[in-house]
C-alpha cells in the first residue's frame, strides 16, 4: 500500500467530515416526524431519537460492528421507505466520521477498524474472584507492593456493570509514607503492538485520587499510565504500545497518583489487558452498511448531487484498504482459501492471536466470514469486481455444503468445527448473505429460502400469532432469550407471511431499548402490510419467479401477470398487467393492519404501452363487495398516481389492493406498475 495515498484518503475523509459538520451547523438536518398512525414508526423514532447518535463517534470496531451497523443499516431502511433523505444525511454524518477514525494500528499501510474486546487478556484473575491460597484477601496471581491486607484486599465493593462478586481496595498508608500497590505480571506481549488495559475503577474523593500503570521492568520504565478521580464506578482505557523488542517484562500496576494524603482509597475490578487487533467480521459488518449506501447512490441517479462525494470516498476505503487488508496486508496476511473449484473460505490469522493463544482455528465461524462477503457482493453491484464475485460463490457454496435437514427445514452449526448450533443472533448475518444472494441468482435458490424460513416456522417459533417468540437455536432448541434478535429472519416475510407477525408482535406492546432493535423495526416497517409489501416489485415468490413475492394472481397466469424487468420505474422489475380481450387479468395483496375509519392515500408509478388497455388501480372491500376507491390511467410514460380514500369503519373487512387493466377487451394491451404505497393521508410517508 502507498503510504502518500494512505495519507491522501485520511486527508481527504477528514476533510468530508469537516463539511458535514459545517453544512449541518448551518442549514440543520430535517427532522422526520416523530408521530404516525404507525406503531412501528413511532417506537422506531422514539428509540432512535434517544440512542441514534451513542455509538458512531467510538474508535472500537466492535462497537462500531455490533451496535452502529445496525442503525446504518436501518437508516437505510427508512429512506427506502419514507423517500425522505434526511435519513441519508443521519447516515453520511455517521458514516463520515466512522471513515475518518479508521485506523493503521498495524502500520500495513491499510485502514481498518479494530478492538481488543475479545484478544486473550494477558493478566491472570482480572475480575479478583479468586482468593490467593492461604490468603483470601490477596487476589490469586496478584502481588503486594509495600502493602498489607489491610491496604490492599479483594472487596464486594465491585463495578455493578460486569458480573461476579469482588472487586479490590487499595488504601493509602495512614502515616503517608510509602506506596501502597498491587501488580501482576502479563504473560506474554507481541513486539510493536497496540495494547489496551481497560477496568472499571472509582475512588473515595480523596486527593491521592488513583492511577493505573504499565511498566517495563526490564527497562525500569513506566510505558503508560492513566488517572482518575471518580467517585462512581466508571470504565476506563488506556492504550499503549509494547516495546519493539521482544523478551521485556511487562507488569499492570494498581495504585494512587500520590502515596502522601493519607485516607486514600482507590477501586478497581475487570482489570484487563490485551492487544488490539482486527477482526474480520468487523470490517464486514461496518463495511456492508457502507457498501449498501454506495450501491444506492450508484443506483439512483437523482441523490448523486447530494451523496455521489460521500460515496466515492467510502467507495475507496472499501476497495483499496477494507477488502484487500484481509489477502495482502503485511500485519495479518492472506486469510482466504481456496479449497476446491467451487469452495472456499477465509481463515483467521496465523500471524496474530485474536481469540486465544493456540487457537487452532482454520476457517472462520460461518457469520464472521460471511459478513464480510456480504461486503463483497454488495460491492460486486458497484464495480463488477470478478474477484468478489468469485469470493462470494465459493464462500456461499461452502456454507451450503454446510447446511443440514431437519425435517422441512435448514439447520446448520456454529463453525465447521462446532458441534453448537448457530443461535438466532449470528444467523442474522449468515441469512444476509443468503438472500443477497438469492437475489442476485446466486447459489441460494428458492427452495432454499423456504428451508431457511421452516427453520423458524417449524422449529424455532412457538406457534401463537398473538404471543410469539423464537428459540435461542436454529434447530429449535434453547431459551428464548434472542427471541427480539430477529432482524434479517424479519426478512423471510417474503416467503411466509407469519414471519412479520411472529416478528412484529414480539414489539407491539414491547418499549425497545437497543440499536438491533432500531434494525428489527425498520425490518417490520418493510414487511408491514398497511403499507404494501413488496412495493417496487422487486422480491420474488420462492414458487414462481415470475410472481412478486406476496402479490397474488387473479385469473391470470405468468403470461398476463407478471414481473417485467423491462417495463420498470426503478430498481430490477415492475409489475405488468396484459389484457385477454375477456376476463379480468389482475393482481391483488390483501390490505392489513389498516385503522377503521381513516383517510389512506395510495401512490404509485404507473404507465402503459398506448394500446388503449389502459391501466386500473382500485381498492375494494371483500367483505360486502364494495369497490372503496378506483383510478384509471392511460399515460405512455411513468406517471405518479395518487389515490385517496376512506378506509372501511370496521376493522374486521377484508380488504385488497388491485392491478389490473382499465379496458379488459384490448388483447395483449399492457399496464406496467412500480413503487406503490400506501400510508395514512395525515401522515409524513
Amino acid at each position: 500500500m502507498n503510504w502518500n495515498r494512505l495519507e491522501r484518503f485520511k486527508s481527504k475523509s477528514k476533510l468530508l467530515v469537516q463539511a458535514t459538520v459545517i453544512g449541518t451547523m448551518l442549514f440543520g438536518l430535517t427532522a422526520p416526524a416523530l408521530a404516525s398512525n404507525n406503531i412501528w414508526y413511532d417506537k422506531y423514532t422514539a428509540l432512535e431519537s434517544s440512542i441514534g447518535n451513542t455509538l458512531y463517534t467510538s474508535t472500537e470496531g466492535s462497537n462500531l460492528a455490533w451496535g452502529e451497523s445496525y442503525i446504518l443499516n436501518s437508516y437505510l431502511d427508512l429512506y427506502s421507505l419514507t423517500g425522505s433523505t434526511s435519513w441519508l444525511d443521519k447516515f453520511t454524518t455517521h458514516a463520515d466520521t466512522i471513515v475518518a477514525n479508521a485506523d493503521d494500528i498495524d502500520n500495513d499501510g491499510y485502514l481498518g477498524w479494530s478492538t481488543s474486546t475479545y484478544s486473550p487478556v494477558e493478566d491472570d484473575n482480572w475480575d479478583f474472584e479468586t482468593g490467593a491460597s492461604g490468603d483470601s484477601t490477596l487476589p490469586a496471581n496478584w502481588v503486594r507492593f509495600q502493602s498489607t491486607s489491610s491496604t490492599a484486599y479483594r472487596s464486594t465493593d465491585h463495578a455493578p456493570q460486569v458480573t461476579g462478586s469482588y472487586g479490590v481496595k487499595i488504601h493509602t498508608e495512614p502515616t503517608g509514607t510509602k506506596w501502597q500497590s498491587l501488580y501482576q505480571q502479563l504473560n506474554q506481549y507481541a513486539p510493536d503492538t497496540l495494547y489496551v488495559l481497560r477496568m472499571y475503577a472509582k475512588t473515595n474523593g480523596s486527593a491521592a485520587k488513583g492511577r493505573a500503570y504499565i511498566r517495563d521492568k526490564t527497562t525500569g520504565t513506566v510505558i503508560a499510565s492513566i488517572n482518575f478521580e471518580n467517585t462512581d464506578w466508571e470504565y476506563k482505557t488506556l492504550e499503549f504500545r509494547t516495546p519493539a523488542a521482544a523478551g521485556h517484562i511487562l507488569e499492570v500496576w494498581l495504585g494512587h497518583q500520590t502515596y502522601t494524603v493519607p485516607g486514600g482509597i482507590a477501586y478497581y475490578d475487570n482489570v484487563k489487558v490485551s492487544a488490539k487487533v482486527p477482526y474480520m467480521v468487523h470490517d464486514g459488518m461496518i463495511g456492508t452498511a457502507i457498501a449498501k449506501f454506495v450501491r444506492l447512490i450508484h443506483q439512483k441517479p437523482a441523490l448523486q448531487a447530494a451523496y455521489l462525494s460521500n460515496a466515492n470516498t467510502y467507495q475507496d476505503l472499501l476497495e483499496d484498504h477494507i477488502i484487500p487488508r484481509w489477502e495482502s496486508s503485511s500485519y495479518i496476511g492472506n486469510t482466504w482459501a481456496s479449497i476446491s473449484g467451487t469452495t472456499g473460505f477465509y481463515k483467521q490469522s496465523t500471524k496474530y492471536d485474536a481469540f486465544a493463544h493456540g487457537s487452532t482455528w482454520t476457517y472462520l465461524p460461518y457469520n464472521q466470514a460471511l459478513a464480510f462477503i456480504n461486503m463483497l457482493i454488495v460491492m460486486y453491484d458497484v464495480n463488477g469486481n470478478a474477484t468478489y464475485l468469485d469470493r462470494a460463490r465459493k464462500a456461499s457454496q461452502y456454507f451450503k455444503n454446510s447446511l443440514t435437514a431437519n425435517g422441512t427445514a435448514y439447520s446448520w452449526n456454529y463453525s465447521y468445527s462446532s458441534s453448537g448450533k448457530e443461535d438466532t443472533s449470528h444467523a442474522n448475518i449468515d441469512l444476509a448473505l443468503a438472500l443477497e444472494m438469492y437475489r442476485h441468482g446466486e447459489i441460494f435458490t428458492a427452495a432454499d429460502m423456504d428451508k431457511f424460513t421452516d427453520a423458524l416456522t417449524e422449529h424455532m417459533w412457538n406457534g401463537s400469532l398473538t404471543a410469539p417468540v423464537a428459540t435461542k437455536y436454529v434447530n429449535g432448541t434453547g431459551d428464548s432469550s434472542f427471541t427480539k434478535y430477529m432482524s434479517v429472519w424479519t426478512e423471510l416475510s417474503q416467503f411466509d407471511k407469519r414471519v412479520f407477525n411472529i416478528s412484529s408482535e414480539q414489539f407491539r406492546s414491547y418499549t425497545p431499548v437497543s440499536t438491533v432493535e432500531l434494525l428489527n423495526l425498520s425490518n417490520i416497517m418493510k414487511w408491514d402490510r398497511a403499507k404494501i409489501v413488496n412495493q417496487g416489485f422487486e422480491m420474488k415468490y420462492s414458487l414462481d419467479a415470475t410472481q412478486p413475492a406476496q402479490w397474488n394472481r387473479v385469473n391470470a397466469t405468468s403470461a398476463n401477470a407478471y414481473l417485467d424487468s423491462t417495463n420498470k420505474y426503478e430498481g430490477s422489475y415492475g409489475a405488468t398487467i396484459k389484457a385477454n380481450g375477456s376476463a379480468d387479468m389482475l393482481m391483488n395483496q390483501t390490505w392489513e393492519g389498516w385503522l377503521p375509519s381513516t383517510s389512506y392515500t395510495l401512490t404509485f408509478m404507473g404507465k402503459t404501452d398506448g394500446s388503449g388497455a389502459g391501466g386500473k388501480v382500485y381498492i375494494k372491500n371483500e367483505t360486502t363487495g364494495a369497490i372503496i376507491a378506483s383510478l384509471t390511467f392511460t399515460d405512455t410514460t411513468w406517471t405518479s398516481k395518487t389515490l385517496t380514500f376512506t378506509s372501511p369503519a370496521t376493522a374486521s373487512n377484508v380488504v385488497r389492493t388491485y392491478i389490473g387493466n382499465n379496458n379488459i377487451t384490448v388483447t395483449n394491451g399492457t399496464a406496467s406498475f412500480d413503487n406503490m404505497k400506501i400510508k395514512a393521508t395525515a401522515d409524513a410517508w
